[in-house]
Order: C-alpha cells, then structure tokens, then sequence
C-alpha cells in the first residue's frame, strides 16, 4: 500500500487539530486583525458545534465508539493498517492532489483562484477552487440550503427507519435494511464499490450530453405531471404493486434491450394518461440501453443490487418512507422543486463538474476503494461478532439518529462555512 509522505501526514493531523480545537482558536477566542470595528470574533468549535460535542461529553457516543475502536481500527495483521486509515488516506491524498495543481486561468501565484465574478470555463478550472466557488454560493450565501433542507430529513428518515427510533412511523427496526446496504458494500463478484463509482462517472459525463439534458428536462416536467402525484398514493399503490414494478423494470434495464423494457412498460398496470406522460423517461432509458458506457455500470450496480437485497427491503423502505408514511421529504414533488431550485442556483454545472472529479479520483486508487468497502461493509453488519452483545449495526446506527436528530448536520456545515470564509464574512445563513 502507498505510504502518505511524513509532510502529508503532519498536514492532516494539524487540520485534524485545529478543528477540533476551534475555528478561530482554541481555549480562548481570538479575533481575526481589528481592520473594522465590526468584526465579529471567531467562535470556538464547541460553540459552533455544540450539540455534537455535548453528546460525546455526555457519553451518547459511547457504542459508535466501541464499533470503531474493537473493529475499525483493529486487524488481524499488526504490518497491516486498518481499512479507516486508507479512507481517511485518499480524503486528504485526494485534496492534496488537487491543490498541488496550477493556479487556475485568471489565478496567480498571490490569488490561486480566479475572482468569483469571472470563473474560467469548468474544463479550465482548477477543481478546489470550484469546490470553494460552490460553496460560496450554496452555503455561504444560502442559495442551496432548501437542498440541505431535504437531504438532512431524508437521512434522518432512513436511518430511524432502520433503528425504529425518532421519526419512524411503526417504531420496529429494520436492521435488514443495514444488512442489504452492508451486503452492497462487499467486495464480490456480483458487488463492487469501483463499480459504484463508474456509474457517477459515467451518469455526470451523459449529463453533459444532449440525451443527457433531455432526461433531466423530462424528469423535471414528469415531476410536475398530477397523473404521477395520484398514483403514488397510498391508496392507489400498494407496496407489493410497488416492488412488483421495480420487479418487473429492473430485469428489462438489466437486459439492456429496447424492446423488452417497452413490452415490461406496456404492461404495467397503469393509467393512459400516466403511461403518455411517462412516455417521454422510456423513450430516454431506451437511448441510455444503448449508450454502453453508461449501460455497463448500471447493469452492474443492479445485478449488485438484486444479489444484496433478494426480498428488496430497500424498495420496501422507500416505499413506506415516501408513499404510506407519505414524507414530503421522498415525496416527488418536494424532490423536483428542489431540483429545479438546484439547477437554477449551479446553471454552470459546478456540482456535476466537482462530483465527476472526485469519483475519478478516488477511482484511481483501488487500495482505497477496498478499504471504504470493507469499513462501510463492518459498520452496517448485522452479525454479532465476538465480544460484543449487539451487531454493529445495533450499536453505531441508534447513535448516527440520536446525532442526526440534534442537527449534526446543520452544525457541521456552519461549521465548514466558519472555517473556509470567517466570521466575518457575512450573515452565514447556514449557522441558524
């Protein structure tokens, strides 16, 4: 395995460091230079964060502990290091990479970035200051909070699901939920995370094509289509109709044969009018059967998927979170909206540009892939290894909700817009 340079290593233990000890300082609050009288001072990290670190003071941490300590940093070989340094490797490798590259056009050696006012075009632009150019305007000025706004209640929505706690509806766990996502984590024949990161690959290279923009253009009209909204309702659809449909779609993707997902299409028991209105995503999935870069990886990750999850709990689950609990978080309408908020925020393409650019880079390093496998496969087992009372899944999930409930989340993205632009930077409409 590649060894992280004595240099790099250091780099990341002081970021490592300062983040834990503050924003701006560490036990005492410093000031930025008193160029203004305005400037705030800098808040400590415990204040930026301070849900988070009341719950590691107050012991509620304890079980995701005992799972990262007895199985995440431990293996059988003492010359072999465990699978989380290699994750952790590839972050800071990764960024490092990415920084130690060129001013961008309209950079200098002094202002390594172009102004914000006149970026160069994305395939001229250095990806660090992409990323910081995106988080300026989603976060720091608060344009995609609404997206954030979703994506924290649908995580928090999943993982109460599975643990039965917070906001699920029945209050049963569903650790088989835990034990397909573990299984989607091996690395098997059927099941490979490179193979995860060719379909981001390959799905942000089509949105940049015409049949690509014409697919999202008709998801963002079939979002609107009322036809759709009835149907996905409860009393219109039943789970077991639901996961027939994915059933029956599934195969005929898999197929990769125009014809016989036009035949599995033509026969589900659907309306006219919704068959009319989703007329236009079969005629786009039929272009994509044909596009082989993209049809491999998506092949894959649904064969992987079938082998992991054979009773489909993860459709199960969707189903239950978005139509019989009906949670405008799944809820289609609230995911187009937002959507469409998204594109009209990054018309410049910033976040498909950034995630086709990370998923090369981590792509390129297999030792590392295996190993954010292998951790993500440990951390969601529902096996009771050795010593332990509960799975590990019993033990790390219950305490990943309780986090999530006490707004993990929303702090720590306060917290990455402290740490990137200052206090004083403006009103941080993140930190609320």
């Amino acid at each position: 395995m590649k060894r992280v340079p004595a240099t790099h290593r250091l780099a990341a233990s002081a970021f490592l460091v300062g983040l834990c000890l503050g924003a701006c300082g560490a036990d005492k609050e410093v000031a930025p230079e008193p160029a203004e009288p305005a400037m705030q001072q800098c808040r400590r990290f415990d204040q930026l964060m301070p849900r988070f670190v009341d719950a590691i003071s107050t012991g509620k941490t304890q079980n995701l502990k005992t799972v990262v300590e007895n199985q995440l940093l431990k293996t059988s070989r003492e010359d072999e290091p465990p699978p989380i340094n290699d994750v952790l490797r590839i972050i800071f490798s990764t960024l490092n990479a990415l920084a130690s590259k060129p001013p961008e056009p309209g950079g200098t050696k002094d202002a390594y970035c172009a102004p914000s006012s006149a970026p160069p075009p994305l395939n001229l632009a250095n990806e660090v200051c992409e990323l910081r150019r995106s988080i300026e305007v989603l976060v720091h000025q608060g344009k995609g909070l609404d997206a954030i706004a979703v994506i924290e209640p649908q995580l928090q929505g999943i993982i109460d699901y599975m643990t039965g706690t917070g906001t699920s509806v029945d209050k049963a766990p569903h650790y088989e939920v835990a034990a397909a996502f573990s299984n989607l984590c091996s690395n098997t024949d059927q099941c490979r995370m490179s193979n995860g990161l060719d379909l981001i690959i390959a799905f942000t290279d089509y949105a940049n094509t015409v049949p690509g923009r014409k697919l999202v253009q008709d998801l963002n009209t079939l979002g609107t289509k009322p036809s759709l909204t009835a149907f996905l309702a409860p009393q219109n659809l039943t789970e077991d109709g639901f996961v027939a449909i994915s059933r029956a779609l599934i195969p005929a993707i898999q197929g990769a044969d125009p014809q016989a997902l036009q035949n599995a299409f033509d026969q589900l028991p659907l309306s006219a009018e919704l068959k009319a209105d989703l007329g236009p995503i079969v005629e786009d999935l039929k272009v994509i059967l044909q596009t082989p870069t993209l049809i491999e990886p998506t092949r894959k990750a649904l064969n992987c998927l079938t082998v992991s999850d054979r009773n489909s709990d993860v459709v199960r689950m969707l189903y239950r979170l978005a139509i019989r609990d009906m949670r405008p978080e799944f809820g289609v309408t609230r995911l187009s909206q937002v959507f469409r908020q998204l594109q009209d925020v990054d018309q410049r393409g910033s976040l498909i540009f950034l995630a086709n650019t990370l998923a090369k880079a981590v792509r390129s390093d297999e030792t590392a892939i295996t190993a954010a496998a292998s951790t993500c496969k440990t951390l969601l087992s529902t096996s009771v290894p050795a010593g332990q009372a509960q799975s590990n899944a019993q033990l790390a999930m219950p305490v990943v909700a309780d986090l999530l409930r006490r707004g993990l989340v929303q702090e720590s993205i306060c917290a990455i817009d402290t740490l990137l632009f200052g206090c004083s930077g403006g009103a941080q409409p993140a930190c609320r």
